[in-house]
């Protein structure tokens, strides 16, 4: 399941695993590094997550987003499987969420 609206914008970055839950989203993104494009110039992933946040906001006409986001570093194959079984298995935790509603 991939997100394939980033790699349009950014050529170089790909959503490889995501999930929407109530309140949030979890996403690992990929930022390959790319020898055309100068340092200065690749994007970032606050930029990357800016511009996610501006086209959700620009396609349902208001800000459901809070100001900041929560970022991880997976620096080895053993942390991307461990990020990537959370992101699989939040959804059926989600009942046990502190800010879990019925309501």
């Amino acid at each position: 399941m991939r997100y394939r609206g980033l790699n349009t914008i950014y050529e170089n970055a790909t959503v490889d695993k995501y999930c929407i839950m109530p309140d949030h989203v979890h996403m690992i993104i990929f930022i390959f590094p790319d020898e055309n494009v100068r340092t200065q110039f690749a994007p970032t992933l606050p930029q990357i997550i800016k511009q996610f946040k501006g086209s959700i906001t620009k396609q349902i006409g208001f800000s459901i987003w809070q100001k900041s986001f929560y970022d991880r570093i997976i620096r080895n194959e053993k942390g991307y499987r461990e990020v990537w079984q959370y992101i699989d298995e939040n959804p059926t935790k989600w009942q046990n969420d502190c800010f879990y509603r019925t309501n």
